[in-house]
């Protein structure tokens, strides 16, 4: 019983939630070679393979903390928190390349924070997409051109187009 199921690009591997204890697994696409990579206390969702498969992003969160966009090696080990800080995140989803994750802040509204924002992880510099304020749930397109994300109080579905650094309502 899984949920939030996400696949390698390879297609070998997936990721998923465990719908009984909510911890994060791995596991051959065939259901063979099963590891947990969470444990509890932590509350698990969203992850989200690299797309040279050698790690997975996902939002974690510890009773009485926010939710945080952590890092861990598919073959386990330690989850490592991606991003210091209060700020509530959420749904990471990797560039193309591998080298940046986006994601929407979660839980913004009563602070007005919500803004889609970029990690790079080879500056570790975090970064907010121009324009982006008020939005929530970033994904990025396969050939990295766009950032998909919704504007939460019309429902809309926008667009950010990274050559022209401007959004557009679909």
């Amino acid at each position: 019983s899984a949920t939030w199921v996400d696949f390698s690009r390879d297609g070998q591997w997936a990721a998923y939630i465990d719908r009984q204890g909510g911890d994060l697994w791995r596991t051959k696409s065939d259901g063979t070679e099963r590891v947990q990579l969470t444990f509890p206390p932590m509350d698990v969702e969203l992850p989200r393979w690299s797309p040279d498969g050698k790690w997975i992003a996902f939002t974690g969160k510890m009773p009485g903390k926010p939710w945080k966009i952590h890092l861990i090696s598919p073959e386990g080990g330690s989850p490592q928190q991606l991003i210091p800080g209060e700020a509530h995140e959420g749904a990471p989803t990797w560039s193309p390349a591998g080298n940046s994750i986006v994601f929407g802040n979660v839980l913004c509204e009563a602070s007005g924070t919500c803004a889609i924002r970029c990690f790079d992880l080879s500056t570790r510099q975090l970064s907010t997409l121009p324009g982006s304020e008020g939005l929530r749930t970033a994904r990025w397109s396969p050939d990295g051109r766009y950032v998909a994300a919704i504007e939460p109080k019309q429902q809309a579905l926008m667009l950010f187009d990274s050559r022209t650094q401007k959004w557009v309502k679909l």
